[in-house]
């Protein structure tokens, strides 16, 4: 089998992998990338915490209204004419108070803790903003960077794709569909040697069926890495 112009190809389509893994691996893409996530988050937190003050603030106007409530009983209560009443009235009238004294007790205390709640949870939504903002100021700044950087590469890639794909016409269909499968796997070098009855890829040493089938059909596909071993025979 001839490999001489998949091989060919595979050569001058290392220049263009050289380039992607350097926009690939630049600083600024990966921190602009992390931000991306970094703003989800914040974003994300953002909306919990709208429904959680939603619901604290619910639960404080009900008891709000039923402080209101118990207040306007204990008026009621006080503006009766003690001198008219019995004493069995008096001692009902004071069990009553007392219950309104003790429902207004808890109800302020729990007016006072749903108040912090909220209280808290503005201070999340500020915090959460903040990591918003800085977040997204990071991104911008480190993918306009970027983006400046992939200016003088990206072309070079272009312009090296078109010089590859000149080279297509004549490499066997099947062979360039394997290649460009694999490729997009991020799988590469694609085609390696047979070195020492060794994958030229993972160094892994292939078994004597293997090797049988290599020499029969001048390519095989590693069992522990996927690429395709062609033999220099």
């Amino acid at each position: 089998m001839d490999l001489s112009k998949i091989l060919e190809y595979q050569k001058r389509d290392s220049e263009i992998f050289k380039l992607e893994r350097q926009l690939n691996n630049n600083e600024n893409k990966k921190i602009y990338t992390q931000m991306i996530s970094v703003v989800k988050d914040a974003q994300n937190q953002s909306a919990a915490l709208e429904a959680q003050a939603g619901q604290i603030i619910a639960s404080y106007e009900n008891l709000k209204k039923s402080y209101l409530d118990n207040s306007k009983s204990t008026g009621a209560v006080a503006g009766k004419n003690i001198d008219s009443l019995s004493v069995e009235e008096l001692s009902a009238m004071e069990n009553v108070t007392q219950t309104i004294l003790n429902n207004l007790s808890i109800l302020e205390k729990k007016l006072l803790g749903e108040a912090e709640k909220v209280r808290t949870v503005l201070q999340e939504f500020e915090n959460a903003k903040k990591r918003y903002n800085l977040a997204r100021d990071k991104y911008n700044s480190h993918k306009q960077a970027f983006d400046e950087e992939s200016k003088s590469i990206q072309p070079q890639i272009d312009e090296k794709n078109k010089e590859l794909k000149s080279l297509e016409n004549g490499i066997d269909p099947s062979l360039l569909a394997k290649y460009k499968q694999k490729r997009l796997e991020r799988i590469y070098p694609v085609f390696v040697p047979c070195t020492d009855k060794t994958c030229g890829g993972c160094r892994m040493e292939l078994p004597s069926a293997s090797l049988s089938i290599l020499k029969k059909d001048g390519i095989l596909e590693c069992e522990h890495c996927r690429r395709i071993i062609y033999s220099q025979d």
